[in-house]
Order: C-alpha cells, then sequence, then structure tokens
C-alpha cells in the first residue's frame, strides 16, 4: 500500500518571472544649462521564453543607450520595441527598478495586460522621471521588465478510480494546493474544495481554474472499511497530462503535483 502516492508531472510551459536587467546611469543638474550625457548599457538575460530590446530600424538588438541629461523633476525617455523573442505568448508585463531608491522612477507605456506572442514586437517607451530631491550627479541603477504568460481558459481535470472489493457509493474528495482537511463526521473531509459521490470504476470530469505555475491536488476515496474492501487505483489526467494512483483509501491519499 502507497502512503501518500507523489506523482510527478510533465512540465507544461511555466514563468515565473522574465526579465531584462538595464543598468542604466543618468546624469542631471540642478540647472537648465547644466548638461552631462553618460550612456547607459542593456545587458540581456537569457531566458526563454526571452525578452529583448530593439532599436527604431526593428531590427538592432539594443545594447546601449542614453537618456541625456535630466534636470531634478524632469523626465527623460527611451523609444524602441520589446520582442518576444521565445517560443511562448506573453500576456503580462511590469516594469520596475528595484534599486533607483531616491533618484527617481522609471515607467512605460505597455500595457500591464495584453499579448505579445511568439516572436512579435510591441513599441514602447521608458520613462525616467527624476525626483526634485534628487542628488546631482550620476546614478546607476537597474530597471527590470517582466513578462509572463496566462491562463487562458479552465484546466479540465478527469479522474477515474476503481476498486473491484468495494461495492459501496464512496465521496472523492479533492483539495488544491493545501493539505486535505480531517475526515469528519459523515465520511467526508469537511472542507474540501470538491466533495462528489461516486462508485469504484466511475469517471469525474471538471475544470478547474489555475494561475500560471507550479500546482498539486490532494485525491482520496474515502473507503475507511478496512483490507475487507480494498483499495482504489486510477488516473488523473490534467490538461491531457495522465498520472497514475494506488493504493487510496480513507487513510492513504494521493498527492499529484503538476504546472500550468
Amino acid at each position: 500500500m502507497n502512503l501518500n502516492k507523489r506523482v510527478w508531472g510533465i512540465p507544461v510551459w511555466f514563468l515565473a518571472l522574465v526579465s531584462i536587467g538595464l543598468i542604466s546611469t543618468v546624469g542631471y543638474g540642478a540647472i537648465v544649462e547644466y548638461v552631462l550625457n553618460v550612456p547607459s548599457t542593456v545587458v540581456v538575460v537569457q531566458a526563454d521564453p526571452s525578452l529583448q530590446l530593439i532599436a527604431t530600424d526593428n531590427t538592432t538588438v539594443v545594447t546601449s543607450f542614453a537618456f541625456g541629461s535630466i534636470v531634478q523633476g524632469g523626465t527623460g525617455t527611451w523609444s524602441g520595441y520589446l520582442k518576444n523573442n521565445g517560443n511562448v505568448d506573453l500576456h503580462t508585463f511590469s516594469i520596475s527598478s528595484p534599486d533607483i531608491d531616491s533618484v527617481g522612477t522609471v515607467t512605460w507605456n505597455m500595457p500591464t495586460s495584453g499579448e505579445l506572442g511568439a516572436g512579435k514586437m510591441q513599441p514602447v517607451i521608458i520613462t525616467l522621471t527624476i525626483n526634485q530631491t534628487a542628488g546631482i550627479g550620476s546614478h546607476a541603477f537597474t530597471v527590470q521588465i517582466t513578462g509572463s504568460p496566462t491562463i487562458t481558459g479552465p484546466t479540465t481535470i478527469v479522474i477515474t478510480a476503481n476498486d473491484p472489493s468495494d461495492p459501496w457509493v464512496r465521496t472523492w474528495d479533492i483539495t488544491f494546493d493545501r493539505p486535505m482537511p480531517p475526515m469528519g463526521p459523515g465520511g467526508y473531509h469537511h472542507g474540501a474544495d470538491i466533495i462528489a459521490d461516486h462508485c469504484s470504476g466511475d469517471i469525474m470530469s471538471f475544470n478547474w481554474t489555475f494561475s500560471a505555475g507550479a500546482h498539486y491536488m490532494v485525491f482520496d476515496v474515502t473507503q475507511t472499511g478496512g483490507p475487507e474492501y480494498g483499495t482504489y487505483s486510477g488516473t488523473i489526467t490534467i490538461n491531457g497530462h495522465e498520472y497514475s494512483f494506488s493504493g487510496i483509501d480513507g487513510n492513504n491519499l494521493a498527492t499529484i503535483e503538476f504546472t500550468i
């Protein structure tokens, strides 16, 4: 009998974070006449899917750019394209600067939610706004651009479970991304995400919506009659990927780990 059987799934595309690190240096003065141009460098961190900054000629991968000189309280911009150089469509985007401190803020015109298909480019304008109280001089900081895929629809889950020795109706109890609650009065796990009555040999099919990333589900058939009624075995299919389990009863649960 397998206790808490763990079955590892075949990874689907999972992207917690895709980033381009931009090491930016900018000079600015307290008065308009003050001029200092310091080039900025762009370091592209390889990832899959990968992001690139492309120049306005639609071809050149950007390796450096200059905001120029910016006065206190002023802004500077860089224009070009953001390219999804990977093979997974991206749908959510953000830009930040974790170490810019009191210098200012970095924003852009890329929508938070949209679509940047694999191999596609999107025009972007990156804006650096300098704080009124920022210290005069040159400052280096990192600009981080992120893009990630999202789930476009519900995930389909199909469960089959069979125990030829068990003639009774049982509840098939399921939780997602949390442990199964203890079994309570009535012979089922009160507070489970799904509680459904089924017989041996049934097929249970339903949809569930997940965020992109790693998840797990806990499945139990609440057969508590002991060896006289045997144990359950079967399969759990998640978006077409099949995971097998065996030895399941009220005291032995299956834990399925998978990635969306």
